[in-house]
C-alpha cells in the first residue's frame, strides 16, 4: 500500500515538472543550441572524414564539331547518325568540280611562270658569255692598239734618222694606230651595253621568280581548297546527328557533324568547397553511373579547377554591395579513369555519375604552408 502511494506520489510530481513552462524552455533552447551546432560544424565534419562522396558530376569529354572550309553543294555523306569513325575516314564530301579546274588553272599558270625563270636565267647565262666574249675582244683590242703605237714610233725614229722609212709610212702606222684606238672605244661600248642588257635581266628575272612563287602560292591554295571538299575525322570515336544532307549548299565555317573522340572520356565532379579539405592530386576514386548502377568505374584525381564555378560564370557574384548572404560553393574536379571497355561503348559523355574520393586516413595532417620570416597578420 505504501509502495503504491510512492509511485502515485512520484508519476503526479513528474507530469507536474514536465508541464513547468521553464522546462520546457529550457529543453527547446537545448534542441536548438544542438541544432545550431550541429549545422555549424557538419561542414567541418563531412570535410574530414575519409570519402567524399557527390551526385553533381557528369561524364564529360571532348567534342569536336568539323566545318566546312570551302563552300559548295554535299555531293555525298559517308557516315549515319551517331556511326563510329575511325581516324581519316571521310565523313563528308563537296562538290569538287570548281576546285578542280581551279587546281588545273593554277597549276598551268605555274609551270608557265617555272618555265619563264627557266628561260630568263638561260638568258642570263648567255649574256655573261657575251659578255666575257666583249672582254676577250677589248684586251685583243688593247694588245692591236699597243702594237699599232708601237709600230708609229719605231717609224718615226726610223724618220728621223734617216736610216729608212717615209712619210708616208709613217702616217700609215700613225693612222693603225688610230683605228685600233677607235676599234678598242667601240668594243668597250659594246661591253658596257652587255653589261646593261644583263642589269636588266636581273631585274626581269627578280620579277620572274616572284611570279613564280605567287603562282606556286596559287596553286598550293587551290589543292588545299581542293583536298577540303571532303572532310575527315580528326580522331577514333562516334559522330553526332548529321547536320547536312546530300544536295545541301554549306558555306565556309557551316558546322556539318560533332565527332565525339571515345572512349577518351572522364568525370567532371563538382565538390562543395567544404568537401576539399583532404581532396589532392592521385587520390583514388569510385564512379557509379545513374543509368547502370552495378557498373563501377575507378580512376584518380587528375587535377581540379583554378577557380569555383561561380568564378568562371557568365554573371559572377558580386558580394560587395547589400546584404550577404554565404552560399557554399563548388570546385569541379577533374577525375580520369581507368581503361574499362564499358567506356565508349555503355558510357557517354553527358551521363549523371556519383563520384567517390577516397582521400587516405582520417588523421592524415593537412600540409600547412610557413609563414615567410617576418610577416605578421592574420
Amino acid at each position: 500500500m505504501v509502495d503504491a502511494t510512492y509511485n502515485t506520489i512520484k508519476r503526479r510530481n513528474l507530469r507536474d515538472l514536465l508541464r513547468r513552462p521553464a522546462l520546457h524552455a529550457f529543453v527547446a533552447a537545448a534542441i536548438v543550441a544542438m541544432a545550431w551546432i550541429v549545422a555549424a560544424r557538419w561542414d567541418r565534419w563531412t570535410g574530414a572524414t575519409r570519402y567524399q562522396r557527390t551526385d553533381d558530376a557528369y561524364m564529360s569529354g571532348d567534342v569536336t564539331p568539323l566545318s566546312s572550309k570551302v563552300s559548295g553543294y554535299i555531293t555525298r555523306v559517308w557516315v549515319e547518325d551517331y556511326q563510329g569513325v575511325k581516324r581519316g575516314d571521310p565523313i563528308v564530301e563537296i562538290d569538287p568540280s570548281d576546285y578542280q579546274a581551279q587546281f588545273d588553272l593554277a597549276s598551268a599558270n605555274l609551270a608557265a611562270a617555272e618555265a619563264a625563270e627557266a628561260q630568263i636565267t638561260f638568258r642570263r647565262e648567255t649574256q655573261r658569255t657575251l659578255i666575257d666574249q666583249a672582254e676577250a675582244t677589248i684586251r685583243a683590242s688593247q694588245a692591236e692598239l699597243d702594237r699599232a703605237l708601237a709600230e708609229a714610233k719605231r717609224q718615226r725614229d726610223l724618220l728621223q734618222t734617216q736610216i729608212a722609212g717615209t712619210e708616208q709610212r709613217v702616217e700609215q702606222t700613225d693612222a693603225d694606230a688610230l683605228k685600233a684606238e677607235a676599234t678598242l672605244m667601240l668594243n668597250r661600248a659594246k661591253l658596257e651595253q652587255q653589261k646593261v642588257s644583263l642589269s636588266e635581266l636581273d631585274v626581269q628575272e627578280k620579277q620572274l621568280v616572284a611570279q613564280a612563287k605567287a603562282a606556286g602560292a596559287q596553286a598550293r591554295l587551290a589543292h588545299n581548297n581542293l583536298i577540303n571538299t571532303r572532310i575527315l575525322s580528326p580522331a577514333d570515336g562516334m559522330v553526332g546527328a548529321r547536320q547536312v544532307r546530300v544536295g545541301q549548299f554549306v558555306n565556309v565555317g557551316n558546322q556539318v557533324v560533332n565527332v565525339v573522340p571515345l572512349p577518351n572520356i572522364w568525370v567532371v565532379a563538382n565538390f562543395k568547397e567544404t568537401q576539399m579539405t583532404r581532396v589532392r592530386a592521385a587520390n583514388p576514386a569510385r564512379v557509379t553511373v545513374d543509368a547502370f548502377p552495378s557498373l563501377v568505374l575507378t580512376g584518380r584525381v587528375e587535377n581540379w579547377s583554378p577557380g569555383t564555378g561561380a568564378t568562371f560564370a557568365l554573371l559572377p557574384p558580386d558580394n560587395a554591395t547589400g546584404n550577404f548572404t554565404k552560399v557554399v560553393q563548388r570546385v569541379p574536379v577533374k577525375i580520369v579513369l581507368d581503361a574499362n571497355p564499358a567506356l565508349g561503348t555503355l558510357v557517354r559523355p553527358g551521363m549523371s555519375v556519383i563520384a567517390t574520393i577516397d582521400t587516405g586516413s582520417e588523421m592524415d595532417p593537412i600540409p600547412v604552408i610557413p609563414r615567410p620570416a617576418g610577416e605578421t597578420g592574420p
